[in-house]
């Protein structure tokens, strides 16, 4: 009975430390020597939940349809030197594909068609755009004030990332 106590007591206490762990130093998200582009970035946030704990400002396009509540998600966002901001929200543990038709769908500019090739993964919402990407069971959300294609760049450089890091 002690040692069941014990253990249960030495788990609870490494469950405890480990969300400090998967928010601040998660491998999931982005480092600012990744975001090699001649700037200077600065990480101005770290966070780990639900991704029905997400803030509402960072929820794509704002339809929290795009994934389970449950599924954990982390989310880091970045500062250039000359002002420029960036987001990088990761859900893991989802169907990926799934989630990433949910963004096309929900996020897409609805009575509007464009002649691009497969599904469209870039949105624009609250002056910013957002850029979608999937890999393996994880999909990841990269938004921010510049440039569709360097948010793009980013969503590609956060893609490969995520493909390096086992499930």
């Amino acid at each position: 009975m002690n040692r069941t106590i014990v253990t249960l007591i030495a788990l609870f206490c490494v469950a405890c430390g480990t969300d400090q762990v998967k928010a601040d130093e998660s491998p999931l998200l982005l480092k600012p020597s990744q975001l090699a582009d001649g700037r200077t970035w600065t990480v101005t946030g770290t966070s780990y939940g639900t991704w029905g704990d997400l803030d509402a400002n960072l929820v794509p396009c704002g339809k929290r349809v795009i994934a389970p509540t449950e599924s954990p998600t982390w989310w880091r966002s970045f500062t250039a030197a000359d002002g420029t901001t960036m987001t990088q929200i990761v859900v893991s543990g989802v169907d990926a594909m799934d989630a990433f038709k949910y963004f096309y769908a929900e996020c897409g500019a609805v009575g509007t068609v464009t002649s691009t090739v497969g599904p469209k993964n870039v949105a624009r919402h609250d002056g910013e755009v957002e850029v979608a990407a999937m890999s393996k069971n994880r999909f990841t959300v990269i938004a921010g004030t510049h440039s569709e294609k360097e948010l793009q760049r980013f969503a590609e450089i956060a893609r490969t990332h995520l493909d390096t890091i086992p499930s």
